[in-house]
């Protein structure tokens, strides 16, 4: 059982705790994040309100410039519908904020392959992710690649 479930929306103190990166970000402390972390900014898909969220980056992709993150609590986190359905209007790293920026969806293979990639690098951490989003796989390749069809990955160039 996971110790913390994010299969609803968080409410109260939980809430609160979550958002507190977006005000560090905002308040020009990104920095403190190093590139661990980006905020996206991004619209509301019926709202068309600018929303911004803080994530986790699980990956680079240094030839392309590219950070990559995984929606941790699935396809129907809002920031990645969102994304789906008007786009990216800005990520920041750091204290930098990318307006050019520019969003990429990855497919079950090449997400799998920077899946790997994390595992390797934060085992306890990708441990928990698969227990809070409720998957999980043998360890093969192969069920990592149907796995990661379940867990959405992203990339976000940054000219």
């Amino acid at each position: 059982m996971a110790f913390l479930d994010l299969s609803k929306k968080p409410t109260g103190a939980l809430k609160w705790f979550l958002k507190a990166p977006t005000y560090l970000f905002r308040a020009k402390l990104g920095f403190l994040f190093g590139k661990r972390f980006v905020m996206l900014e991004h619209r509301g898909r019926t709202s068309g309100n600018v929303y911004r969220t803080v994530i986790e980056v699980a990956g680079r992709n240094p030839e392309a410039n590219e950070y990559i993150c995984t929606s941790g609590t699935g396809p129907q986190a809002d920031w990645y519908r969102n994304l789906q359905a008007d786009g990216l209007d800005a990520v920041w790293v750091g204290n930098s904020r990318h307006a050019d920026a520019t969003v990429r969806f990855l497919d079950a293979e090449e997400a799998s392959v920077f899946m790997s990639v994390y595992e390797r690098e934060h085992p306890k951490t990708a441990a928990k992710l698969y227990d809070v989003m409720g998957v999980s796989y043998d360890g093969t390749d192969a069920d990592r690649t149907r796995m990661m069809g379940e867990i959405p990955m992203v990339a976000f160039h940054v000219p």
